[in-house]
């Protein structure tokens, strides 16, 4: 059984960086970051995956639509698989 200390009454705890002047100065640290980022937003696209973008370009599609590379082949020609018998 392990057995805990007790502090005393003697002892002043410790006091965290929590007081009003850092309170403040924190806060105006995070605006300024908030607005120095807003400044500097992007709107218009970009393409993040140059793999993924190349591997989108190759794929077939219908209508704009991605789709399967046998219905890309069927729709495209027109024209269905006809049965042998």
């Amino acid at each position: 059984m392990e057995v805990g200390v007790v502090p005393d009454g003697n002892t002043v705890p410790e006091i965290s960086n929590c007081g009003y002047g850092t309170v403040a100065a924190d806060r105006e640290a995070r605006v300024m970051r908030y607005r120095e980022k807003r400044k500097n937003r992007r709107f218009e696209k970009t393409i993040r995956y140059a793999s993924r973008k190349a591997y989108a370009e190759t794929r077939p599609r219908i209508k704009g639509r991605f789709a399967k590379r046998t219905d890309a082949v069927d729709s495209i020609s027109g024209y269905g698989v006809v049965p042998s018998c």
